[in-house]
């Protein structure tokens, strides 16, 4: 069994579906999953029963595997790997040299 850490973002109620909507990040390793919850609710339920029951979700489609809304990020210095490569695409778009520096 792995261990994660889990994150609730972007907590809001739509009062149109009568539901609170949330975004669940659960991070585990060098890897960042995100899931879209929406657990319908009144409106005056408390915030901590809300976000327990959104990341219980959040684990029901982790562990069915139902990942077709799901974002996977790295996280950690693994993401900023490619800055390097972006560097140097902009320093050869912008017409300089490893020598050259802009004024």
């Amino acid at each position: 069994m792995s261990s994660y850490k889990t994150e609730v973002q972007n907590l809001h109620y739509n009062a149109a579906t009568r539901s609170f909507e949330a975004m669940v990040i659960m991070y585990e390793g060098t890897e960042a999953t995100k899931y879209p919850t929406s657990l319908r609710l009144p409106i005056d339920s408390e915030f901590s029963f809300v976000s327990h029951k959104l990341v219980a979700q959040a684990k029901k489609h982790r562990s069915r595997k139902a990942n077709h809304l799901v974002s996977r990020t790295p996280t950690g210095q693994s993401k900023l790997a490619h800055l390097g490569d972006l560097a140097r695409q902009l320093t050869d778009s912008f017409g300089f040299s490893s020598g050259q520096r802009a004024a």
